[in-house]
């Protein structure tokens, strides 16, 4: 990261990454997720809660990424384990030594889709998962969030939003700001690009709202966090030995279960 960057990802939270895929790969990925329409999954209960400003027609559908599959399909999905554009930032972010912490899932939002009430760990307590602290000119982030866009995200379509600044929040969040209810000119639609990729620290204050375009929303998300820590637990023994002679060495790394790093733990 330079100097500029690590600047404004301290300042507001997040940072986007522009062109961080290939047109190549935004396509196999299109692809994949075409392929498995019919198996999206709607979340079992509304995201908005009732919050008359996300509230919509219909909820959220979900689906993991098929990183089993052959051909450019499987191979596009299996790069985003460890993707050389973002692995540079979550050096930095994280920690060398980071791994996959929540596997990766396709994100839908259709037209008059509901939006998802604010979150974040953002507050007086602190969480042993869910931090961002400096030391020594060095950030130090726990889950942190990639969101990679496989369709254009315009001004006022919706989805992905959140508060810059608030992962350094120190009071507890009004309900009123988790609900979208005040203070509404300080939250911030981020507009992407397909092949776009948002890195943001789980701390800052972040939802969607209702989803407006008539194309939908195509999004891919993943957590990750520091060598020794977990905030799921999920089979990676399973999928490593499921895809050994699929992956390459980044990816079996970031695959690893926690433990730290000077334990010869592989590193990217």
């Amino acid at each position: 990261m330079t100097d500029e960057e690590k600047y404004y990802f301290d300042l507001c939270g997040y940072i986007l990454v522009r062109n961080a895929l290939t047109q190549e790969e935004v396509t196999a990925l299109n692809r994949a997720l075409d392929a498995r329409w019919d198996d999206l999954q709607e979340v079992h209960e509304s995201l908005a809660r009732g919050a008359k400003d996300l509230v919509g027609s219909h909820r959220r559908k979900g689906l993991g990424l098929p990183f089993e599959s052959n051909g450019a399909e499987g191979e596009a999905c299996r790069s985003l384990l460890a993707h050389p554009n973002i692995n540079p930032y979550l050096n930095e972010i994280i920690g060398v030594g980071f791994r996959l912490d929540h596997p990766h899932s396709f994100i839908v939002q259709e037209k008059g889709c509901e939006g998802h009430t604010f979150h974040g760990s953002t507050g007086p307590a602190f969480d042993p998962n869910q931090y961002y602290i400096v030391r020594n000119g060095k950030m130090n982030s726990g889950l942190t969030v990639v969101t990679w866009q496989l369709e254009d995200v315009n001004s006022g379509d919706g989805g992905f939003t959140l508060v810059p600044g608030s992962h350094k929040g120190n009071f507890p969040v009004p309900e009123g700001v988790r609900r979208y209810e005040i203070f509404q000119d300080r939250f911030e639609p981020i507009v992407m690009k397909a092949g776009d990729a948002v890195i943001f620290s789980e701390t800052v204050l972040h939802g969607t709202l209702p989803w407006t375009a008539d194309l939908p929303r195509r999004s891919i998300l993943a957590r990750y966090t520091a060598a020794n820590l977990a905030y799921v637990p999920y089979k990676y023994k399973d999928l490593l030995e499921q895809l050994s002679d699929q992956l390459t060495a980044d990816q079996k790394a970031v695959l690893e279960p926690p433990y730290h790093t000077r334990l010869n733990r592989p590193t990217l």
